[in-house]
């Protein structure tokens, strides 16, 4: 493929550190098409495709856990990049609206309820530093524009450009705690390894890396006086993840002084800033996704099975490697099989001509990333789910988004029906081979899931292109286990009204 790119076109390639080879992968794909996953059924608790846990078993992972993680490198990765803006969505829409109250019900219930928001007293203290009144006068005297400027505005709380990670969620006696606090203390209660190390990792826009240091550091000196050292680190997403914007023909799309157009590559691309973690077990939840204290019980809980479930499984992968490099027994051979049908539940399609061949494929098979994914029943959630899907050499198992399945098949229509449970990104990840070498995540990314979306630039039409998510495509090859987990762990802030739910109270 010969594309016309110019002198600065390549310097352009050059400073965001794209290779040229990659811009040519991008635009056949967009010329292809991406194509669907084959899905062959929903992972369910009745099929076997989501291990439950009884109450012992529960308890024996949590064992396991709390025995070996002092010895143990413990990151909680939590992705939370970018501003607050869709959470107070309707809010900007009554600002640009011709009203002169708010007709929407949960507009007006946040006048009727606001008092119960962790950020209210700021809220007000702001109502009467710029009007001079506080939020129940304005609101009285019908100023209900003014009370939302001082909540989103820069002259006010600002909270429409703050990113969610330090947005106030929840209130306490004392006092109120951010996004980003709430998920310190969580980790205080699962992922303080070696050397009582808590360390938290946040993946966050430039334009916000600052604030998210400046809040750091007073946390830090807040829980100073605990038995543990907090380490916080950034990382933002490399603008070598970014991707060429095309035209409706699938040619470069030039801005107006000539120019390439790129675009971020999505939240796939987080996949890069995990990829520069080295640890024993990496805890993943969204930056959005946390309990007051009451709650947190069940997500510490689950977390320390499922890491102590990922060891389990782990430690058994590594024997089962140690055996295939020195020579299976057929016992041996037997015994791996069953482990990798009835454990990791991938089902082999490919025929093997020796048992030479069959062991490079199990050591294929198990020299991968695994991660332990937690799941909950689907009540009605948009996002991602378990199913089985089907690849050129075995069937295994995957997070699959609905915009990855083909709708226009009857058949994945009736299977996307009979999907049971949810993804609500809650999951533990081991990143080590069996010799203890950290995997490049990146030789475990399936390009061809990638996202291609129709959007506009200063009007014009372009086609975009997102990586592959880094729930599904970014981590297809890797393997992957369902467990269920109860709905209590699964507390997401959408929107600023999911702030007056009572599991936020």
């Amino acid at each position: 493929m010969l594309l016309n790119f110019n002198g600065d076109d390549l310097n352009l390639l050059k400073k965001k550190g794209i290779k040229i080879e990659e811009i040519l992968r991008q635009i056949s794909l967009f010329k292809s098409g991406v194509p669907p996953v084959k899905i062959v059924e929903p992972a369910t608790i009745a099929n076997g495709g989501i291990k439950t846990f009884s109450g012992n078993e529960l308890q024996h992972y949590i064992q396991i856990y709390n025995n070996i993680k002092r010895s143990k490198v413990v990151y909680k990765f939590t992705p939370a990049s970018g501003a607050a803006t869709r959470m107070f969505k309707k809010l900007y829409a009554f600002l640009s609206a011709d009203e002169t109250e708010p007709s929407d019900d949960e507009v007006r219930m946040l006048f009727a309820e606001g008092e119960k928001l962790a950020f209210w007293q700021e809220w007000n203290d702001a109502c009467k530093r710029l009007y001079n009144q506080d939020i129940k006068a304005l609101v009285a005297r019908g100023e209900y524009t003014n009370v939302i400027k001082a909540l989103l505005f820069p002259e006010g709380l600002n909270y429409g450009s703050l990113p969610k990670a330090l947005i106030k969620f929840h209130k306490y006696s004392d006092r109120s705690r951010t996004s980003m606090e709430e998920h310190l203390v969580e980790g205080m209660r699962y992922a303080v390894g070696a050397d009582d190390v808590l360390e938290l990792h946040f993946t966050v826009s430039p334009e916000h890396k600052q604030l998210f240091e400046d809040h750091a550091q007073k946390l830090i000196k807040l829980y100073k006086d605990y038995e543990l050292m907090v380490h916080f680190s950034f990382s933002i997403q490399d603008p070598a993840t970014d991707t060429i914007a095309v035209t409706p023909d699938n040619e470069p799309f030039r801005k107006e002084d000539g120019s390439l157009l790129f675009r971020p590559g999505g939240h796939g691309t987080l996949i890069y800033n995990l990829n520069n973690l080295e640890a024993d077990f990496i805890f993943v939840k969204n930056i959005d996704n946390v309990a007051p204290d009451r709650l947190k019980p069940d997500t510490e809980k689950y977390f320390q099975a499922l890491a102590g479930y990922l060891y389990t499984l782990k430690s058994k992968i590594d024997a089962y490697m140690d055996l295939l490099d020195i020579g299976p027994t057929e016992k041996d051979l037997e015994d791996i099989y069953s482990f990798i049908y009835n454990v990791l539940n991938i089902r082999i399609k490919k025929q093997f001509a020796s048992v030479a061949e069959k062991i490079e494929f199990a050591k294929e098979i198990f020299n991968r990333p695994l991660r332990v994914a937690g799941m909950v029943k689907n009540l009605g959630q948009e996002g991602g789910g378990p199913f089985l899907v089907e690849y050129d050499d075995y069937i295994s198992p995957q997070i699959v988004e609905k915009a990855q399945i083909d709708l226009n098949n009857p058949l994945n229509v009736s299977l996307l029906k009979k999907s049971t449970h949810f993804n609500p990104s809650f999951m533990v990840l081991s990143v080590k081979d069996y010799q203890g070498k950290k995997f490049d995540l990146l030789n475990y990314v399936d390009h061809n899931a990638s996202f291609i979306t129709t959007k506009t630039y200063q009007g014009r039409p372009i086609k975009a292109l997102e990586r592959p998510g880094l729930w599904n495509g970014a981590m297809a090859f890797w393997n992957t286990v369902f467990v269920e987990v109860p709905l209590t762990v699964f507390n997401p802030v959408k929107t600023v009204f999911d702030l007056l739910k009572p599991n936020h109270q």
